[in-house]
């Protein structure tokens, strides 16, 4: 049976972070990174010009870590294989037409991995299965026409693994989501179905939800899945709501945020626990000129997803703490994402000693970015002994707890 479940969800925010950085562009992709814990950003097509460029977004600033890999191209596909901290791409539209390459980054470097596989394609979509070890390929548009066929990469090989379940198209979206065990796939330019991809069949879940769009984007947020904007393949409408996939339902959560486009980039950033946006078209499909085209970056931290923050030292050994006075150690609180709740902390002595919480600047809502300190507080009530204490700061937004261990040598 298909496991199902459900995410506490309150209200929905995209804020925009950035824009300058990546020149305006549609067609590129995004993934994030495990070796470096940033979103990558390859390729696109501007006004006139295919790219080539390489991007890093870190949460505060892009910055152009390569040109040099693969040759300029736009609608390729890129996936984040985790097992292997490589980001695979695959395909896209160069100058010359349709391109069956396979490149792999390794954090510093694009290297090319394969030529063979599935033919020369554009606007298919790429996944990486997690439970499986394999990067899922479904669709796309080659020399003769939309593609329905399904292929897997192991890291060496493609291999074909179906050619029937959903119906030929391109500019559909996928992506893996990880407490199910499943490939989703949505939309393209065939209509608004959605699938699921076990490794064995594909299964129609559900055929309801948002209107038939292509160009857009899907992405497994921590806990939920998550889907933006596109465009109406029939009538060339822009859209612009939010929509959360849960086990098979479809809800719009938001309507507001990124203005409407088609062919952006979404990704999740595992580390910060956003879903982040980059550029895109407001042409339904044909670019007439660079006032239909963004540079700008969004992200959006799902309600429940994890507030994640960063403690140093995690470990501190006061080796000299005068007898008869009071001693303060500092440990400092970098927020990851944003919180509402911010942090909590308190102290477990051990013997020789009093210790206590003589401050903390980290409750209450802080932004990414953010940084602040608790200072914990020492009396020696004995000379030549060494105290101990164990600092736990906890989370409220998702429980979650950070351990510092403090020793203190009195003399």
């Amino acid at each position: 049976m298909l496991a199902l479940w459900t995410a506490v969800m309150t209200s929905w925010l995209w804020t925009q972070r950035q824009d300058i950085g990546p020149s305006a562009r549609y067609g590129h992709a995004l993934a994030w990174d495990k070796v470096t814990e940033d979103v990558l950003l390859f390729g696109g097509k501007g006004p006139v010009d295919l790219h080539d460029d390489t991007w890093r977004w870190d949460g505060a600033t892009w910055t152009q870590v390569e040109d040099i890999g693969p040759p300029a191209r736009a609608e390729h596909a890129i996936a984040s294989d985790s097992a292997r901290s490589r980001v695979v791409l695959f395909g896209g539209r160069s100058g010359s037409g349709p391109v069956a390459d396979t490149w792999e980054w390794d954090g510093v470097a694009w290297t090319q991995v394969a030529d063979t596989g599935p033919s020369a394609r554009f606007r298919h979509a790429l996944a990486y299965d997690s439970a499986r070890s394999r990067v899922v390929l479904f669709g796309g548009e080659d020399a003769s026409g939309l593609r329905g066929d399904t292929w897997e990469w192991d890291g060496n090989d493609w291999t074909q693994v179906a050619d029937t379940g959903p119906g030929p198209r391109g500019g559909h979206a996928m992506c893996f989501e990880i407490p199910a065990s499943r490939t989703v796939l949505f939309g393209g330019s065939s209509g608004s179905d959605t699938w699921t991809w076990n490794g064995i069949e594909w299964t129609e879940i559900n055929d309801v939800g948002p209107e038939p769009r292509q160009g857009t984007g899907l992405v497994f947020a921590g806990i939920t899945t998550v889907l933006f904007g596109g465009t109406d393949p029939a009538s060339g409408v822009l859209f612009g709501g939010t929509w959360q996939l849960d086990g098979t339902d479809w809800t719009e959560r938001q309507d507001i945020g990124p203005a409407g486009r088609q062919g952006y980039a979404m990704a999740y950033d595992e580390t910060r626990k956003q879903v982040v946006l980059f550029g895109g078209s407001a042409a339904p499909s044909v670019i007439a000129n660079a006032a239909d085209l963004f540079s700008d970056t969004w992200e959006l931290r799902p309600p429940g997803a994890s507030a994640q923050i960063r403690v140093t030292p995690t470990f501190i050994d006061h080796s000299s703490a005068p007898f008869g006075q009071e001693t303060t150690v500092y440990v400092t609180v970098e927020y990851l994402t944003d919180s509402t709740l911010g942090a909590q902390a308190s102290v477990m002595p051990g013997p020789h000693g009093e210790f206590s919480v003589k401050s903390n600047s980290c409750g209450g809502p802080h932004q990414t970015g953010d940084t602040c300190q608790i200072m914990v507080s020492f009396w020696p009530p004995y000379y030549g002994y060494t105290s101990a204490c164990r600092l736990t700061i906890v989370t409220p937004d998702n429980n979650k707890t950070y351990g510092v261990d403090i020793y203190i040598n009195n003399n």
